[in-house]
This record gives structure tokens, sequence and C-alpha cells, in this order.
């Protein structure tokens, strides 16, 4: 009950923080239906709970493996912000209630500041600074809206080593920057500074490196990297948002019925009989 009575004020205030609600297409019951079971799951299910403890617990016991194998080593642990370390899904929720979906509303979300963190990255955090390696958050949240507001969030919270240098978040696209979303190049600036990657901790395959957007050769991507899932890279679970949904083009009804009925294979026929 206390749960839900703190998602309801949250609501609330993201409603009354937002100057005015842009006209959007409404979604479609399939769309919010998925979204809505997504968002459920990640606020309240234990299972998550358990996933995310999981993922950390795995992120400590191969932390001090490399602690051990790097002695003499500058290391670094570099996460991820959204859904990683912290829970959006009260966002989420919001979207769904008012029928409307990124980006309305959420810089005015991030502002709020109120963000809960991850089970267990607190902790897993203040593990790795005070084992002596270096956190980074490296996000795409922008950098021109949100900056100071994501500081004092993650400070409020418990996160260690929140200041600037240790940010990189998401800067305006240049010539310099073609690319804004793609954090391959932020996370070689940290390798630039002579630091040994430990550990990517994330939600998103572009966590851990740079993630193509075709369905294909995303999964052909998976496949190269297997072994390193569990081992320097460490996935929170997030059915809510990310590029997996873009590279099924999930977005239209008649694609996610097509897309069930190729998972369901000949099991509709199969039962038909």
């Amino acid at each position: 009950m206390k749960n839900k009575s703190m998602l309801l004020l949250l609501l609330i205030l993201i409603f009354t923080s937002c100057e005015q609600n842009k006209e959007k297409a409404p979604a479609t019951d399939m769309t919010r239906n998925n979204l809505t079971m997504a968002t459920l799951y990640s606020h309240y299910a234990q299972e998550y709970k358990a996933l995310a403890y999981q993922a950390f617990n795995i992120a400590k016991l191969r932390l001090d493996e490399q602690i051990k194998i790097n002695k003499n080593k500058k290391l670094a642990v570099i996460v991820d912000i959204d859904e990683t370390v912290l829970d959006n899904s009260p966002y989420q929720a919001y979207s769904i209630a008012q029928n409307t979906g990124y980006p309305e509303c959420w810089n005015e979300w991030c502002n709020l500041a109120e963000a809960k963190a991850v089970p267990g990255a607190v902790e897993f955090l203040n593990y790795a600074a005070d084992s002596g390696v270096d956190v980074f958050y490296v996000s795409n949240r922008k950098e021109k809206y949100v900056a100071q507001a994501t500081l004092k969030n993650l400070i409020d919270v418990g996160f260690p080593q929140v200041v600037p240098s240790h940010i990189l978040l998401r800067k305006e696209k240049s010539d310099e920057n073609p690319n804004p979303s793609d954090k391959q190049s932020r996370r070689e600036k940290i390798v630039s500074q002579g630091y040994e990657i430990a550990l990517l901790i994330g939600d998103n395959l572009g966590d851990f490196y740079t993630d193509e957007e075709n369905y294909s050769e995303r999964s052909a991507q998976v496949e190269e990297y297997q072994q390193h899932f569990g081992d320097k890279f460490i996935v929170l679970p997030n059915a809510m948002y990310g590029n997996w949904v873009s590279a099924l083009n999930a977005y239209k009804p008649e694609i996610v019925d097509s897309l069930i009925d190729a998972a369901a294979g000949g099991l509709k026929e199969t039962c038909r009989k």
C-alpha cells in the first residue's frame, strides 16, 4: 500500500510539473497493454528485484576477480543510469496514465530528482569505490537539460563518486559528435585516462558496445559477445523500453500481431485441430 501511495504521489508531482500535454496519437490497446505489464513488473514484481540483486551479486564476484588479477592497474566500473542504477518506472506509469510517451515530460521527471535506486546498485557501487575502483556513470540523459538534477538524484540516493568528471551524459549533436547516443567514444575517453574497464553494467546492449539497429545484426552481436555476459558485461532487466523495441519496429499493432504470430509458430494451427 505504501508503494502504491508513493507511486501516486510521484505521478501527481510529474503531472503538475508539466506546463502542458502535447497532443499525441492515442496508443493502441496492444501497445498500452504491453507497456502496462512491463511497468507493473518493473515497479512491483519481486522477481524483478531478485534479478537486480542477482546482477549486482554477480558483479561483486567478478569485480573481486578483476581486482586480484589487475593489482597494479587503475580499474573502472562503468554503469548506465536509467534502469541500471535509477528506476524510472514511475515515469512509465505516468506515460500510460496520460496516454503519452517519451519525450513528453521526461525532462520534468528527471529534474524532480525523485527516482529511487535500482535494488542492489547503491551497495555494489559503494563496495567498488571502497575497494579502490573508480565508478563512471555513462548515460544518454541529455546533459543540456538534466545534468544538475541527475547529479542531485544520484547523490541523494547514496551513490559514490558523483562528480562532474565521473558523469558522462549525452551531448548535443555536432561535427565532433555525429552520433550522440553512441556511448563508445565516452567509454574510450575513460580508457584514455589510463583505466582498465573491469565491468560494464547496463540494461541496453549499447551500454556494452556499439549496438546495431537491425534485429538480425543485434542477434549476431549477442552471439559474438556471449562469453562476456555475466563476466565483463552485467545486464539489468528492462522490458519497458530500449533499442530492442526499435529493432523489432514494434510500434504498430499490425507489426506486433505479426511478431506474436511468428513467435507462436505452428501452435495456433495445432491447437485448432
